[in-house]
Formats: C-alpha cells, sequence, structure tokens
C-alpha cells in the first residue's frame, strides 16, 4: 500500500511523496526528502501536524505503518539539531489556545509554567506542575492528542528542560529570553563577547582582557586554538561572514599582556584548602576560581610541564609554550601552589590528598591514546604520544610515508607535525566523509594546503607488517547510528591496500585513572561522577573535565568554573568571585559598521611554513583589530530589557 505524504522542515527537498508505508522513517528522510540541509543532525520528527506522534533517535527505523492511525493529516515534519524542546513545548500551548480554541485554566496554566522555563525564571516545581497535569486523564481528544505529544516531548528532552530551569541556558538559542547574545550563548565559558569587543573599539584593551578573563582565565590561549563555536553562532554570519572572535580575543589579551601590569585582587582566606590533580586547562581554570575566592589552592601535575594538552598536544606553531606559562603565572600570582613531577598514585597518595585538603579535585585529563588491539609494532604510535615526544622531548625523526588515522584536531596536529620532521608522503583516513570531521575546518584547510591526502569515508580493515606496514581499508557506510552513538559499519566487498613506514593513531584518547580503585571507574573508563553536581561517590572529591567526557579546551575550561562553583557551595562559601565589575559602553550603533570589511588573520606562507614549527597565524595589527571590533553588531543591547527578567548567573 502507497501512500501520499508532505514532507517538511530542515530537509533539502521538501514537497509530496508517495511511498509505501512499509517503508521507515530513516529510507524516507535519505532516499526521498534527500537528507537533512546543511548536514545539520535530524533532532526530531514528527508525524501528522503539531499534535502528531514525536520521533527520535533509533525510532526513525520504525515504519510508517506504525504511526498511520495516529496522523491527523500527511505532513511529516523533520526539525535539525536547532530545535529547542521546551521552545516547542510553548508553541504546542499556543497552538492549542489560539489554533484548537482550547482556551483552558488548564492549557494556560501549562502555557504559564512553560513561559516560566523558558524565561529562566523557573523552578522544578514548574516541570513536575507540568508532568502532573499531562499524566491527568484526558477531557476531550484535543486535550488527549497534547498530552501524548507532551509526554513524548518531556521523556525525550528532560534533560534540555532541565537545563533551562537550572543552568538558565538554551544551548540552541531560540528562548531568546535566556539569550543576550547569540556569540555568549555559544560560548561554553560565557564570555562576554560584545563586551570586550566594544572596549577594544574604546582602545580599552586591558579592561576587554579583564572582562574575558572573568569568565576564561586562559582567553590569550583560547585567542590562539578555541575551537570558535561562537563565530558558528555570530548573527553578522547570517548577513556575510562573521566577526573575527578569536583574533580579537588573541588580539586584545597579547597587548595586555604587554603592556600593563596584570594584578587581580582576591577575597580574604577562608582557611579552607582544594587539591586539583591535573594542570591541564580544567584544574587551571579551577584553580583561578578558588584562588579568587579566598581558597588555598594546590595543583597535582605528574609533568614536568604545566597546560596538559596544551602543552604536549597542541604543536608549538599553533600554540608557542611560553604563551601557556604568562597565563599560568597570573594563576600563580593569585597563591596557587602548582607541583610538578608530582604523580599522584606514586609520588603522593589518594589518601594524602584528602587527608591535606577540605575538598579534592580530580581534572587529571585524558592522555592516553588508543590503539588497535591487533597492533604491536614500534612503528604503530598513538598520535598523542608522538605529540607529546615532539613537544617535550625534542623527537626529530619519523618515516617517509606516514599514515595518520582518525578524523579529529589531533590527527590533524600529527599530520602537520610528521610533515614538519620530514615525511615526504603523509594521508589521513577517517571514518568520517569531509563534512562530518570533528576536526576545525581550519585545520582541514590548512592541512589540504600543505599536501596532506585525506581518505574520508575509509577505515583500516588490517595491517600486516612486511617490508613496510601493509595496511588494508574498507570503507565505512555508517559512522554513527540514528542516535548519534559511534557505531560505524564498513563494505567488506571494497578494499584498497596501502603500504606505509610510520601509522599514527589518532582514535581516541582515555585518562590515566591508576590512582583511583576500580570502583570510582565507569564501565567506559571515565571517572565515575554526576555528570550535574560533578560529585563522585568519594566524600568531597569532584571530577571534571576530561577524565569525564573528552572535549574541546573551552568546554574543559568552563567545566573547571562549573566544579569551582560546586566546591565552594560544598566548603560554605556563597559563590566565586571574579573581580571587579567591568563598565560595558552602550555606544550606538554606527550605521557605517555594514562597510567594514572582514579582517583575516594574516597567515605564514605554506612552502615556507611546512618546514618550521615557527608560529603560523600572525596577530591582527591595531588598525586591523580596531576594524575588525567596529564589525560587531552589539546583538547584546536588543536582548537588554528581556535579561531584567532572568537571575543572573554566579
Amino acid at each position: 500500500m502507497r501512500n501520499e505524504f508532505n514532507l517538511q522542515g530542515d530537509i533539502n527537498k521538501r514537497g509530496t511523496v508517495t511511498i509505501s508505508l512499509e517503508s521507515c522513517f530513516y529510507e524516507l528522510l535519505h532516499k526521498e526528502a534527500g537528507g537533512m540541509k546543511d548536514y545539520k543532525r535530524l533532532r526530531m520528527i514528527q508525524v501528522g501536524g503539531p499534535l502528531g506522534p514525536i520521533l527520535s533517535g533509533l525510532d526513525i527505523r520504525n515504519k510508517l505503518s506504525d504511526y498511520y492511525n495516529d496522523v491527523l493529516n500527511s505532513e511529516i515534519y523533520f526539525f535539525n539539531e536547532k530545535l529547542c524542546s521546551v521552545d516547542y513545548f510553548r508553541f504546542l500551548t499556543r497552538y492549542m489556545i489560539r489554533e484548537i480554541k482550547l482556551d483552558t485554566d488548564r492549557m494556560r496554566t501549562l502555557n504559564n509554567h512553560v513561559e516560566n522555563i523558558a524565561q529562566g525564571k523557573a523552578t522544578t516545581y514548574d516541570l513536575n506542575q507540568i508532568e502532573q497535569m499531562i499524566a491527568e486523564k484526558p477531557l476531550t481528544r484535543a486535550d488527549q492528542l497534547f498530552n501524548q505529544v507532551a509526554n513524548q516531548l518531556i521523556n525525550k528532552f528532560k534533560t534540555e528542560f532541565i537545563d533551562h530551569i537550572e543552568e538558565k541556558k538554551c544551548l540552541t538559542g531560540m528562548c531568546r529570553t535566556l539569550v543576550e547574545a547569540q556569540c555568549i550563548n555559544a560560548c561554553p565559558s560565557d564570555i562576554h563577547i560584545p563586551g570586550y569587543v566594544e572596549l577594544m573599539k574604546r582602545h580599552q584593551f586591558e579592561e576587554a582582557y579583564m572582562l574575558m578573563r572573568q569568565e576564561n582565565p586562559l582567553s590569550f590561549i583560547c585567542g590562539k586554538v578555541c575551537a570558535r563555536p561562537c563565530e558558528e553562532s555570530c548573527r553578522r554570519k547570517e548577513i556575510e561572514s562573521t566577526v573575527g572572535v578569536r583574533a580579537l580575543q588573541r588580539f586584545a589579551s597579547r597587548y595586555a599582556l604587554e603592556n600593563t601590569s596584570i594584578k587581580e585582587d582576591t577575597l580574604a582566606p577562608k582557611n579552607k584548602s582544594v587539591g586539583i590533580v591535573g594542570a591541564g586547562p580544567c584544574g587551571l581554570s579551577s584553580a583561578y576560581y578558588l584562588a579568587r575566592s579566598g581558597y588555598d589552592v594546590t595543583i597535582y601535575e605528574s609533568q614536568k610541564h604545566v597546560g596538559g594538552m596544551l602543552a604536549f598536544g597542541v604543536p608549538e606553531y599553533r600554540l608557542p609554550y611560553e604563551d601557556i606559562l604568562k597565563e599560568v603565572k597570573l594563576i600563580e600570582d593569585l597563591g596557587v601552589n602548582i607541583l610538578t613531577n608530582t604523580k599522584v598514585g606514586k609520588d603522593v597518595e589518594m589518601s594524602d590528598l584528602k587527608n591535606q585538603h577540605h575538598a579534592v579535585l580530580l581534572a587529571s585529563g585524558c592522555h592516553v591514546g588508543n590503539r588497535l588491539k591487533e597492533c604491536d609494532d614500534p612503528n604503530i604510535e598513538t598520535a598523542v604520544d608522538f605529540l607529546r615526544e615532539v613537544r617535550l622531548e625534542d623527537r626529530k625523526t619519523i618515516g617517509n610515508r606516514v599514515l595518520v588515522v582518525g578524523g579529529g584536531d589531533v590527527a590533524m596536529d600529527a599530520a602537520r607535525t610528521a610533515l614538519r620532521l620530514g615525511a615526504e608522503v603523509i594521508e589521513l583516513v577517517s571514518l568520517e566523509k569531509r563534512h562530518e570531521m570533528p576536526a576545525s575546518k581550519e585545520e582541514i584547510e590548512q592541512a589540504l594546503e600543505e599536501n596532506i591526502h585525506l581518505r574520508n569515508g575509509w577505515g583500516i580493515q588490517s595491517i600486516e607488517k612486511t617490508s613496510a606496514l601493509k595496511v588494508v581499508l574498507n570503507p565505512c557506510t555508517q559512522v554513527w547510528d540514528e542516535a548519534y552513538a559511534f557505531r560505524p559499519e564498513f563494505d567488506p566487498r571494497k578494499t584498497l591496500t596501502i603500504n606505509y613506514d610510520s601509522i599514527l593513531l589518532a582514535i581516541g584518547q582515555k585518562p590515566d585513572l591508576s590512582y583511583l580503585s576500580e570502583e570510582n571507574i565507569n564501565i567506559f573508563g571515565f571517572v565515575n561522577a554526576n555528570a550535574k553536581t560533578f560529585k563522585t561517590d568519594m566524600e568531597g572529591i569532584f571530577a571534571a573535565g576530561d577524565v569525564m567526557r573528552p572535549s574541546i579546551a573551552i568546554e574543559a575550561i568552563a567545566n573547571g568554573k562549573k566544579v569551582a562553583r560546586r566546591i565552594d557551595h560544598y566548603l560554605g562559601g556563597t559563590g566565586l568571585y571574579k573581580g571587579k565589575v567591568i563598565n560595558i559602553p552602550e555606544t550606538p550603533l554606527n550605521i557605517r559598521t555594514w562597510d567594514d570589511p572582514l579582517q583575516l588573520e594574516k597567515q605564514m606562507d605554506v612552502e615556507e611554513r611546512k618546514y618550521t614549527f615557527e608560529e603560523v597565524s600572525k596577530a591582527y595589527s591595531m588598525e586591523d583589530a580596531k576594524c575588525e571590533a567596529s564589525r560587531c553588531m552589539r546583538c547584546d543591547r536588543n536582548s537588554r530589557q528581556h535579561l531584567k527578567l532572568v537571575p543572573k548567573r554566579s
């Protein structure tokens, strides 16, 4: 039996199709609808209009016939990752009142509760009330349909509702009252980007840097290596090109560090101490906020260098080590004691840390590279070990023909580093297609400029040691399943065989938790801790950063701030101290801002940079920085009135 369906939403091919009811929604999306537009992820499907059933994740393998009797019409709507479930729940209550004309006290009450959640005024009471009301026996058919879709929304996306309530944050940016500006909302650390850009326009670079540091104490570092989620959400991008947020951050930070004497105040000593395991971005960030808030902080770092993956995972041509030390010194100036070459479990025991400190934070990072089980050859290395040896041990050699396995920034760093050590042929094989690669676009483009060859959509079937390393590859037909869990599938009928001298594996990392007992480690090999409270099962012991889940640097820094807030509360504090209020000027927007051209950071010539570890990107000149700062449209001012409704996050 074949039926007509009207396909709508964030898909490449909208319109009416005729398809068998025995087909599944996955086929409908990829064969008839042409997939999601702009390669965005599917978040939700709704069948038969606003009151129809909702599908997500593995549901899309279900047949259309499973829902045929439930649909109110033939429309099927596909929503991408920008869908906010809270915003959609709010739409449904308004739809019931205005379109279905079910203007009852019950529906008005539901609307009030979800409005509280969307505006950041809610408590868990509002969500509990919603759940109780939609569990009640429906009075009408319309009530019944509403209850069904409302239940599905909350059951599938409850975490998002809780984030709105507890964090006062809408990650998609759709709940406008919670969004001061899209760039701020997209930044995991909540840096007031329009604020520091406005200060830069006025030549107030020290104030700009201090404003950044209130939310990110490693702002100079991030000005060089941040993945730039803020720029992806920049509203100017909708008109032409995004504002160069990271480049401006780098310029203001460097100017302040080189031309001013940074001195930060702290609260009076609380006479309580915190021990932190690991001097990576999470540990350093947490130490900064706790020290400013009056705590005595000691960091235990197993390596001789501080910075974690920033120090030995990011190559010198992207982030010179001396630049890391500039901001580490500012943290030490607050009284933070950093003990290097001190490995917990060897040089000091966990029991000692518990006895010496009122609270302990585990932030030892994710520094152990994953290996292929069947490979035991000295010419097959993990990328993180390779990068560490090059950066810290002055390694100079690699094979002539190098294969890098992986699609993230670590893989890119390993490939470009191998080139600088003299490798003649470098190929990078990744399961992901080009548009799916987790590596930043900037890193991919620069690798291609340097003649590094990408083999996208392939995975290793086997490696055989002959006179060289004979690698057999298979096409990868799927990287993730419909729930976006990592579940690769391959086509065994097609193979590709190539010989290499060296193989660098960038296929994920795991933490070294040898200092913990097994009951404190989950089945995935990470610290067993609550993702919201950061508490472990051990009293007074917290965990944050990559020991819980691998992430980018700015997310690790943000987690350091969040866990510091939790530790402060645990120790009886009243909130973190971030420094004195910095006033952001309210200059009228210059109408000529549309005429200001995009300023790009200059790059070292390709042929020159391939043979050196000197920094590739060159910072803005003063003129370029001020010109680029003038392109900011100050979106934050448009939300100022709405924000008066929202309690400020500490």
